[in-house]
């Protein structure tokens, strides 16, 4: 649901007393479409995040202004002229129009603007804010990246309105899943799989996806982001499914601004073989067990390692790995085949908030340097939760690790699966002040489907 001017306000006020201004003024711009010359084709527009988060609206050019030394907020809209009204249909008229800016800020000439949103940098990891014991303001670009993080770590954590447009995406997540698994069989291709899917996202009142689908089937499911044949963006992915494949599907629909992200992989059109059972039912554990933690207070790096502990086990089991679950985690090995974060926030952005101070210290910890926003769990964080097992040729195949791996890794065995592909499956979850809810619960988890 459209949040109500009553809770935008009180948005915007947690938001103004983060960043504790005095007097100076912020602009905060939605951005333009971006296109290439000539051609009469453009991107698919999304606000910049913190703009739709504070003003509900997503006409391009949109831009909220805040008068720290007022304390006051004015948001300004496009107007369209007859001319362009004869090309695209208008945009709710929001705010002031936005010719007017210019006319708001000269009044406001004498004070020091910083610019937000679209158009504004920031790095990963952040500094610290920069303090000044003599108390002279902020250089511009420390400013930025202050007020930037101020309006991120409000974003962390999501009110009623958000989890309800969360909630709808997952629904028509739902809608699309079930269609898989009611129609997908052996001979079908890849491509035809994603537009049965994402059509009924779309039936279901998504109005776009969340990001492009990932429909991969057999050795294709070991590329974590197989969206293309080969590594043309003209051709989509067209392999055709074949009886006893792996069928990774990674897709959600977005439903105002929210996002929803679900991964299920199946055996399609025939019982799966032992080691496809194995690793699925080990992969669907370590999601139970992990899930399972996300409670306030746990800090996510121990459910990230958790995760990997229990898919190191599993391979030690199956006969893939040898030696001590916990050593295999430290030294890198399970990482061959666990090579991605646990998860990652959701909301106005499918991997959500990932610029906020203090996220996550840099690692070059193969199995670390993707793990996502190591904080501490809060109420009202939504987060995934996607381990996986994959058998990547590049990693199994590069002599330097091989080498390496020589004593904890059975080459051998590892060998006879190279072309396995992969097994993910991933939920949205809500962190509350007890048990976590599962926002995608009600899409199934079928071993088989076909």
């Amino acid at each position: 649901m459209k949040p109500t001017e009553d809770v935008l306000a009180k948005r915007r006020a947690r938001v103004a007393k983060r960043w504790e201004l005095a007097d100076e003024v912020v602009v905060l711009r939605a951005g333009e479409p971006a296109g290439w010359s000539g051609t009469d084709q453009h991107f698919a527009f999304l606000p910049h995040p913190d703009v739709a988060y504070l003003a509900a609206v997503g006409s391009p050019g949109t831009t909220l202004a805040f008068d720290a030394a007022a304390g006051e907020w004015e948001l300004f809209g496009p107007r369209f002229t007859p001319e362009r009204l004869v090309w695209e249909q208008p945009p709710t008229p929001v705010g002031q129009p936005l010719d007017e800016l210019e006319v708001w800020l000269e009044q406001r000439s004498d004070r020091a603007v910083i610019e937000l949103g679209a158009g504004a940098t920031m790095p990963e990891v952040l500094p610290p804010p920069a303090t000044s014991e003599d108390g002279e303001a902020q250089d511009p670009v420390n400013a930025v990246l202050r007020l930037s993080a101020a309006i991120a770590l409000e974003r962390m954590t999501k009110d009623d309105a958000e989890l309800d447009d969360i909630r709808q995406a997952a629904a028509a997540s739902t809608a699309g899943f079930e269609w898989v698994y009611q129609h997908a069989a052996p001979g079908m291709t890849e491509r035809e799989i994603q537009v049965g899917m994402e059509a009924q996202f779309y039936a279901a009142g998504a109005p776009r996806v969340a990001y492009d689908s990932i429909v991969a089937s057999g050795p294709h499911g070991a590329y974590l982001h197989y969206v293309y044949a080969g590594d043309d963006p003209l051709r989509p992915a067209t392999r055709t499914v074949e009886a006893g494949d792996l069928l990774l599907i990674d897709a959600g629909a977005q439903f105002g601004g929210y996002a929803s992200d679900v991964t299920r992989t199946m055996v399609v059109g025939a019982d799966p073989t032992d080691e496809q059972e194995f690793l699925w039912k080990l992969v669907l554990s370590a999601q139970q067990q992990t899930i399972d933690m996300c409670r306030p207070g746990m800090v996510w790096k121990e459910v990230h390692l958790a995760a990997a502990r229990i898919l190191g086990a599993g391979l030690v089991e199956m006969g893939l790995l040898r030696g001590d679950p916990v050593e295999l985690v430290t030294q890198g090995a399970v990482a061959l085949f666990f090579p991605h974060g646990l998860g990652h926030l959701l909301g106005l952005s499918v991997h959500d908030i990932t610029s906020v101070p203090y996220s996550r210290e840099p690692s070059d910890d193969p199995l670390l340097s993707r793990l996502g926003p190591n904080r501490l769990l809060e109420p009202g964080m939504v987060t995934t939760v996607e381990p996986g097992i994959y058998f990547i040729d590049a990693l199994l195949g590069d002599p330097a690790r091989r080498e390496k791996f020589a004593e904890s890794v059975v080459w051998d065995r590892v060998d006879e699966l190279r072309d396995f592909g992969g097994i993910r499956i991933e939920d949205d979850v809500l962190v509350t002040d007890g048990d976590p809810e599962v926002l995608t619960a009600a899409i199934g988890k079928p071993i088989r489907i076909g």
